[in-house]
């Protein structure tokens, strides 16, 4: 079972309430494949709609540690949002750590400092863990709006040392641009697989273990509501190479697919067997491999 600790948010889209974060997209995802995930996440209006789901599909495992949600305003203009927060919630480690204590590997989300970087070390440490680095590297400026200190990548790839083996997803934005401009090289200072995803742009797959990168093409001509992408990659890249076992690239390239598909705006949002027919699809652009 594939273990989860994910915030959960409220989030207003034009002035309209609906359940967010990566606790809801991760579970939603993770029932549209099956995926037997622990799902760790506080006590909010996102842990209650999942427990309702899960009753009947037992596919997940919820666990609630902490109370509440955060929540966002959101503004959407064309592919770009913006995010100003309005309330910080939090997610209490030491029961987290007690609830994974047996788990080989870990997927890690938050959206706004949910945990902190000491926190997520002991939560990675002797683990596979999978971070989306989001909520690792926001930070309020004035009137609550949300920005990115991409350096912070650097200090959170040196908190992940404790553990057995790091990949890292995020946005190109959220990356420092060195890292889109030399991936290996960011890869080694990290001394973790990444994969910087770029919208419809082609994406960065980087292995830390081989030295080598992937520049993959994503599908094109789907559009919609980005909002849950990046957390619905994470869910599916996460499951295909810890529960499935598939090779780095090959995993990356499945939840490209899913995390496209999710543009549709449609339920389900996809299915295992779109998945397979259309993971052919995907074209791999570049492959660089560094010998020394």
């Amino acid at each position: 079972m594939l273990a989860v600790v994910a915030a959960s948010t409220l989030d207003y889209v034009v002035e309209q309430p609906q359940l967010g974060g990566p606790a809801y997209y991760i579970g939603m995802a993770a029932l549209h494949i099956n995926s037997q995930t622990l799902l760790v996440t506080t006590k909010s209006s996102v842990s209650d709609f999942l427990k309702r789901r899960s009753d009947f599909l037992n596919v997940l495992s919820i666990v609630e540690v902490g109370d509440g949600e955060t929540i966002f305003k959101i503004d959407i203009l064309g592919d770009n949002r913006s995010l100003k927060l309005i309330k910080q919630s939090k997610i209490e480690v030491r029961q987290a750590l007690e609830v994974v204590k047996k788990c080989s590997a870990v997927v890690v989300s938050t959206t706004y400092s949910e945990l902190n970087l000491e926190e997520l070390s002991e939560l990675a440490r002797e683990r596979i863990v999978v971070v989306d680095i989001q909520g690792f590297i926001r930070k309020a400026v004035r009137n609550g709006g949300v920005v990115h200190d991409t350096q912070r990548v650097f200090k959170l790839g040196r908190h992940l040392r404790t553990s057995k083996r790091a990949i890292l997803r995020g946005e190109r934005s959220e990356f420092p641009v060195e890292c889109w401009a030399d991936p290996l090289r960011c890869s080694e200072e990290l001394k973790a697989d990444i994969v910087i995803t770029s919208g419809r742009e082609p994406f960065k797959v980087v292995s830390y273990s081989t030295k080598c990168f992937y520049e993959v093409e994503p599908l094109q001509g789907i559009y919609g509501e980005s909002i849950g992408l990046g957390d619905v990659f994470t869910e599916v890249l996460a499951h295909y190479l810890i529960n499935e076992n598939l090779e780095f690239l090959e995993a990356a390239a499945i939840a490209s697919i899913a995390a496209s598909l999710k543009l549709r705006n449609r339920y389900p949002w996809f299915t295992i067997h779109e998945l397979e027919i259309l993971k052919d699809k995907i074209q791999v652009l570049r492959e660089v491999c560094d010998s020394r």
